[in-house]
């Protein structure tokens, strides 16, 4: 090899240190915060590593053939033990994924390399006979020259090659990490496999490959190339279709997480808003017994007062302020919100008391319009959804907290706006529609929001989501549009 060549490879081993540290980066958790000078440790030992295996194989050149796969896994599993939190299954696919990736594209470049020399080398031999019969130079310089055009013109299309490789290798990497799934969802035995086999599958069709490739005749490697020309073609597109089986995999088991996500959503909505609807009605059998109770107290405490006011002429002092009270008790059991049904006053006047005992203000001006078409359940569903969220969130935030919720009409569109203080932590995916829950457990929380849009959705209606400033504050805005057409009475 010439010089260039090793500073080439040694270049080769940099770049290829970062792309498996910033690889293991997107599915893993690092140990260490600073993540610059970890990215700096990680490339420095697998640079050393990749050039004491290559002074091994050069010592022992059958070394490579056997072991170089499983030398290559050991080591970057070592540096993933040392760098990342354990994370057995997700550990095993970066490793054995990027050890695949990187090895089936030496068979998409090989054959590039093999093509390009080979019709360098009669050109070149061409040129060295042009300018030796016209004798513009002495032979030995001619010679010297020619031999360093050629050695620049290798290295040249080593380099072109070796960095066709690692493009291709980023391409391929970033592919999987943008169609994986997130770093927080843990991955069950079975699911690991579904993605490993595919990418041990490619290792093993490496190996093949490789030991077809080559065969020893009299100690010099004959290169399959020179037998099969097919193979040139061949061998780059059998490696991009298998690679392309991981990236398809990998897309594969996301459909199948977030139809398995969906299900269990789906699951959990029906049951909640049936739970809900339970509530509520047995919520609304108690809102009834308590306004017949208000009004049979209130008769009694009437009556009993006007007895005592005709009986005692002003005596009996201490029982008229007892009775007094007793009116002011009854007159706690009146909500204090009319939303114009009953049902949506039960629900705020239990959203009501939890702000109270959390010190929470809540100021509402909603009112349901009359003649609806859509379901009540569905609007008790959104307040509930929402004002619950708007609480759990004002809970995080110190000082006062402020809950509004109002409602208004504009046409056949009716809206609901709920506002809130939050602590301005709002985290929102790429492409997504909603935010994400800030809880652990995301697989099952965070399915609020989604139970009010599909409420919404089933009247043609919508959310919106915005994040104010207000002073020195942060305001969570969400509005609800639903779409009604008004029913006529029968009278």
């Amino acid at each position: 090899m010439y010089e260039e060549e090793y500073v080439l490879e040694a270049l080769v081993h940099i770049l290829n240190g970062w792309l498996s540290f910033w690889y293991g980066d997107l599915f893993l958790r690092r140990k260490y915060a600073n993540r610059r000078k970890a990215a700096i440790i990680w490339i420095t030992v697998y640079v050393v590593g990749q050039i004491l295996y290559g002074r091994l194989v050069e010592a022992y050149p059958l070394y490579d053939r056997f072991t170089h796969v499983v030398s290559y896994i050991l080591l970057l599993s070592l540096l993933q033990y040392f760098f990342f939190e354990k994370n057995l299954p997700r550990q095993v696919f970066v490793v054995v994924s990027f050890v695949a990736g990187w090895e089936i594209l030496r068979f998409t470049v090989s054959p590039l390399a093999h093509a390009v020399l080979g019709l360098w080398s009669p050109f070149w031999g061409w040129l060295l006979e042009y300018f030796a019969d016209r004798d513009l130079m002495p032979i030995e310089s001619l010679t010297e020259y020619m031999l360093m055009l050629n050695r620049v013109a290798i290295v040249a299309v080593l380099a072109i090659c070796r960095g066709l490789q690692l493009g291709l290798l980023f391409l391929y990497l970033r592919l999987i990490g943008r169609h994986f799934i997130r770093i927080d969802e843990e991955m069950t035995g079975q699911e690991s496999w579904f993605l490993l086999i595919p990418c041990i599958t490619v290792l093993c069709i490496d190996l093949t490959m490789r030991l077809m490739a080559y065969s020893v005749d009299n100690s010099a490697l004959m290169i399959i190339y020179e037998r099969v020309p097919e193979t040139l073609v061949l061998l780059p597109v059998v490696s991009l279709l298998l690679l392309g089986i991981v990236v398809s995999s990998v897309i594969l088991f996301r459909g199948v997480i977030q139809s398995k996500d969906e299900e269990r959503k789906r699951l959990l909505l029906e049951n909640r808003v049936a739970d809900v609807q339970h509530q509520i009605e047995d919520l609304q059998d108690i809102y009834g017994d308590m306004r017949g109770l208000r009004h049979d107290l209130r008769g009694h405490i009437a009556n009993l007062t006007a007895y005592i006011r005709n009986r005692s002429m002003g005596e009996n002092k201490d029982l008229g302020a007892y009775l007094e009270g007793m009116e002011k008790t009854v007159a706690r059991l009146d909500f204090a919100d009319h939303t114009g049904n009953p049902m949506l006053d039960v629900i705020l006047h239990q959203i009501r008391q939890q702000a109270k005992r959390k010190e929470i203000d809540f100021s509402v001006n909603f009112h349901y319009p009359k003649n609806a078409s859509f379901d009540v359940y569905d609007v008790s569903i959104i307040l509930n959804n929402a004002l619950q969220n708007a609480i759990e969130a004002c809970e995080k935030v110190k000082g006062a907290r402020n809950i509004d919720l109002h409602s208004y009409e504009k046409g056949s569109l009716f809206f609901l706006e709920i506002e809130n203080d939050y602590d301005g932590q709002l985290v929102w995916k790429t492409g997504a529609e909603l935010p994400e829950t800030t809880k652990a457990e995301k697989r099952v929380h965070g399915i609020g929001l989604d139970n009010i849009q599909r409420c919404a959705r089933k009247y043609n209606g919508d959310v919106e989501i915005r994040a104010l400033s207000k002073g020195d504050k942060q305001v969570f805005n969400l509005t609800v549009m639903l779409y009604h057409r008004e029913e006529k009475s029968d009278n």
